[in-house]
C-alpha cells in the first residue's frame, strides 16, 4: 500500500471498497449462526438440548439484526459515494473491524444468561460493541460525498 503522504486529494472508486465490506458483514452474519451449538452427549434428550439453547437463539436475532441494519445503512450511504479518500476507506475499516467483532460479544451473552454478575459484563460488552459499531460510519463519512 502507498504510504500515507502519497494520497493527498487521490479520489478513489467505491466499487472495491463495497464489495469487501458486503464480503465481511457476510462473514460475520455466518459466524453468528455458527455459535449455536448443541452439547455433546445430549442425543438421549436432544429436544430438551435444542430448547435450552434459547439464549442463543435470541442473541443470534439480535445480532442478525443488527448486522443487517448497518449492512441497510452501509449500503444506503455508499450509493451516493462515487469516489472516496484513504480517510473514508479507514473509516470503513473501523466499522468492519467492530461488524467482524459482534458474533464474540453475541456468544457471551448467550453464554451469560444464567449469571446474574456475567450478564451483567456481557450486556456491558454487548452494549458498548453495538454503540460504538452503529455510531462509527457517520462520524466522517460526508467528507467524500459528491
Amino acid at each position: 500500500m502507498s504510504r500515507e503522504g502519497e494520497w493527498p486529494g487521490r479520489q478513489m472508486r467505491m466499487s472495491r471498497m463495497e464489495a469487501f465490506s458486503d464480503g465481511v458483514f457476510a462473514i460475520a452474519i455466518t459466524l453468528l449462526v455458527l455459535e449455536i451449538t448443541v452439547p455433546p452427549g445430549s442425543e438421549s434428550d436432544l429436544l430438551r438440548a435444542v430448547l435450552d439453547q434459547w439464549p442463543s437463539y435470541l442473541a443470534y436475532v439480535v445480532s442478525f439484526a443488527t448486522v443487517g441494519a448497518i449492512w441497510l445503512a452501509h449500503t444506503a450511504m455508499s450509493e451516493y459515494l462515487h469516489h472516496g479518500d484513504v480517510w473514508l476507506l479507514r473509516i470503513n475499516l473501523l466499522l468492519l473491524l467492530l461488524v467482524s467483532f459482534l458474533p464474540f460479544p453475541s456468544r457471551l451473552l448467550a453464554e451469560s444468561v444464567g449469571d446474574r454478575d456475567a450478564g451483567k459484563v456481557a450486556s456491558t460488552v454487548y452494549g458498548l460493541t453495538l454503540r460504538a459499531t452503529c455510531s462509527s460510519p457517520c462520524s466522517s463519512s460526508s467528507r467524500s460525498i459528491g
